[in-house]
């Protein structure tokens, strides 16, 4: 299974989305519901754990195998145990943990032991840590041997659609999101979405980091990015939820693999369009420096092969100057 321990990790976890949920708890006064992907650890969880008040949890068998009932159970029932211990002490009030991965548990709608997906109360912090790349389907055979593709996107649809469809009883369907991907990215996917991006800017962009100098690892990146920004702005609107996006952050995992952690901030906006509106700037977010963490903070990258803009690495700040902080004060 992928640890979670490592120093810069830990970096992300405590000087950046903890800084911001503490300022979120603090700012408007609710504690969280978490879903996501704690690993056996749970130490986002319990680093969290003074905003978070309800948790929704997601553990695989045997990473990175397919999960099936002839494997045991031992990674689920150490998260389990773990969980259940914080209800018992009342450092939560309630949790689900889900037996399988999230990509099949959400779309099937039942996990590993058969047990029904259900999410009863909206969702304020994701952590969707899922450290491979993006766009690789999870593939899982079914008990006559066919296998079906579950797509990652398809996945975080899904759960829009839920948090969107859900009845709301007081407070509004604000939540932050924190997704992290391995950094890997092919020209046959970035000439797809060249293909069937209808910005021109943003083309423009794409096709200017394609024909750059820069090193392959460092225009993967960038196409990761704007691949990132343009997909999810499309799923996030299209189902109901203004998106914001802070810069993301590149930073090296425990198992040497390059990792992009990305923050988004989710509001729910209904009108007659069926269409939640946009409001960031998108050239200006794309041709915005990537945030580097290393084992002791978290700075600005710098490359000397494409000119980009500077900005703040102070989440507390990013946050505050959010179109989404000044929305969610007036609701």
């Amino acid at each position: 299974m992928t640890s979670f321990t490592h120093s810069t990790k830990k970096i992300i976890r405590e000087n950046w989305c903890k800084i911001l949920l503490k300022d979120i708890n603090e700012a408007f006064g609710f504690k969280l519901v978490y879903l996501g992907l704690p690993g056996i650890e749970a130490l986002d969880i319990l680093s969290w754990i003074d905003y978070l008040d309800k948790i929704i949890a997601f553990q695989c068998r045997n990473y990175p195998e397919a999960s099936n009932q002839s494997q045991p159970r031992t990674e689920v029932e150490k998260l389990d145990e773990k969980l259940r211990e914080l209800e018992r002490k009342g450092k939560i009030k309630s949790y689900s943990l889900y037996d399988g991965w999230i990509e099949e548990v959400v779309l099937r709608g039942r996990d590993t032991d058969g047990n029904s997906f259900s999410q009863g109360d909206v969702v304020t912090v994701y952590n969707l840590d899922f450290c491979n790349p993006l766009t690789v389907p999870l593939k899982i055979p079914d008990d006559q041997g066919n296998v079906t593709k579950y797509y990652k996107l398809d996945a975080i649809c899904k759960l829009l659609e839920i948090q969107r469809d859900l009845e709301q009883i007081k407070g509004s369907k604000k939540f932050i999101m924190f997704l992290t991907v391995h950094s890997m990215f092919w020209k046959d996917e970035a000439e797809k979405l060249l293909k069937n991006m209808e910005s021109e800017s943003l083309k423009k962009y794409m096709k200017k980091i394609m024909d750059s100098r820069l090193e392959d690892s460092e225009k993967n990146i960038r196409l990761l990015k704007l691949y990132v920004f343009y997909t999810l702005k499309n799923h996030f609107c299209n189902r109901n939820f203004i998106p914001e996006f802070l810069p993301p952050i590149y930073y090296k995992g425990g198992g040497g693999h390059w990792l992009i952690h990305f923050t988004i901030l989710g509001t729910y906006h209904t009108d007659p369009s069926a269409s939640a509106p946009f409001f960031q700037n998108s050239n200006k977010f794309m041709i915005s420096k990537f945030l580097l963490a290393n084992e002791k903070n978290i700075i600005l990258m710098k490359s000397h092969s494409i000119r980009e803009l500077n900005l703040s690495s102070d989440p507390l700040k990013l946050f505050r100057n959010s179109k989404a902080f000044e929305i969610w004060g007036k609701n």
